[in-house]
C-alpha cells in the first residue's frame, strides 16, 4: 500500500482478551485495502503483541510498536506522526464497528471538505467482544448522538468513542494534551471545532462497550467530569466560546446537573462542589444554584 486513506490507531494495555476480536473487526472492513493499522502496545504484560504479530504475517498494513508503559493519549500521540493516512480514527480494543464504518466515515469526509471530524451513532454493549452483527440481531440499545452545534459540544462530548478526523488538523492544532488522562479527546475535538465543522452521520456504525471498569466508565465518572469541567472552563475564557448565545446559562444548568447527581446518587457534596460553584459563577442570579451550594456543599447537609 503506497498511501493509505485511513489510519486506525489501536492502543493496548492489559487487553489480550479483546485483541483478536479488535483486529478481526478491522480486517473485515470493506475499505480495509485502504487502511493501515498502528498498534501501540504500551508495555502490556499480556499477549497482545503475539496476537498482533500473528495477524501481521498475513496483513502487512498492520504495524506494531511496543513501548514502555505510557498513558492512552501519549500512545495516540506516538502514533500520529507515524500515521500515513489522510484520515485517522481510534480503534479501541473493546469497541467494534460495522463492516462499512471506514467506508462511510471516510466517504463523508471526502464529500464534505469543510468538515474536520465526523461521528456516527452506536450500539451499546455490556458483553465483551460482542460484534456489530450480534448487536444488530438482538436489537441492542442504540446511542443516537445529536447533530453538531458548537453549543452542544461545549456542554458535553457528543462525538462518541469512534470518530474519524483529518490528520492535517494536528499540523495546526497540535496533539492530545496529556495533562488529561481521560478527556483529552474531548479537549482535542473542541480545538478542532475552533477551526472546522464537525458532522454527525445519523447511522449506527459502531459498538461502544459500556463497562464500569473502562477508562470512561462509571467507576471513573467523577474524574471524567472534573477533567471535562477544566476543559469547559478553559473554553469559556475564549471569546469564540463565551460569546455563543445563551451559553452561560446552558452550561451552568449542565454543570449543576452533574454536581447534583453526585449529591443525590453518591451523597458526596465535596465532589459536587466544583460543579455547582461553577454553575453559580456562570449564572449568579439562579438562587437554586446558590442555595444548593451553600447548604449541600459548604454546610454538607445531605
Amino acid at each position: 500500500m503506497s498511501c493509505p486513506l485511513v489510519t486506525a490507531i489501536v492502543s493496548t494495555y492489559g487487553a489480550e482478551r479483546f485483541m483478536r476480536g479488535c483486529l478481526e473487526d478491522l480486517i473485515n472492513q470493506t475499505l480495509f485495502d485502504e487502511v493501515e493499522v498502528l498498534v501501540i502496545d504500551s508495555g502490556s504484560p499480556q499477549g497482545e503483541s503475539a496476537i498482533c504479530r500473528e495477524f501481521m504475517r498475513q496483513y502487512p498494513q498492520i504495524k506494531l510498536i511496543r513501548t514502555e508503559r505510557e498513558p492512552l493519549y501519549a500512545a495516540w500521540n506516538r502514533a500520529l506522526p507515524l500515521a500515513r493516512g489522510q484520515y485517522v480514527t481510534n480503534a479501541n480494543t473493546d469497541d467494534r464497528h460495522s463492516p462499512r464504518f471506514m467506508e462511510v466515515m471516510a466517504g463523508a469526509l471526502d464529500r464534505h471538505p469543510d468538515v474536520g471530524l465526523v461521528y456516527a451513532d452506536q450500539f451499546v454493549s455490556h458483553a465483551e467482544n460482542e460484534t456489530f452483527e450480534q448487536c444488530q440481531v438482538r436489537s441492542a440499545k442504540q446511542r443516537r448522538w445529536p447533530d453538531y452545534t458548537p453549543e452542544d459540544l461545549l456542554l458535553r462530548c457528543i462525538t462518541g468513542s469512534q470518530p474519524m478526523w483529518r490528520k492535517s488538523l494536528h499540523e495546526e492544532l497540535g496533539y492530545f494534551n496529556t495533562h488529561y488522562k481521560i478527556a483529552a479527546d474531548y479537549d482535542m475535538w473542541l480545538r478542532f471545532a475552533s477551526r472546522s465543522k464537525l458532522l454527525h452521520w445519523p447511522e449506527t456504525l459502531g459498538v461502544f462497550f459500556d463497562s464500569p471498569e473502562t477508562i470512561s466508565g462509571s467507576n471513573n465518572r467523577s474524574k471524567v467530569n472534573l477533567e471535562a469541567l477544566s476543559i469547559q472552563q478553559g473554553c469559556m475564557e475564549l471569546e469564540q466560546w463565551r460569546s455563543l448565545p445563551g451559553i452561560r446559562k446552558r452550561l451552568a444548568a449542565e454543570l449543576f446537573g452533574k454536581g447534583y447527581q453526585h449529591i443525590e446518587q453518591d451523597r458526596d457534596g465535596r465532589t459536587a462542589a466544583p460543579f455547582i460553584r461553577e454553575a453559580v459563577k456562570l449564572d449568579p442570579t439562579n438562587l437554586r444554584f446558590l442555595k444548593t451550594y451553600v447548604i449541600r456543599c459548604m454546610a454538607g447537609i445531605a
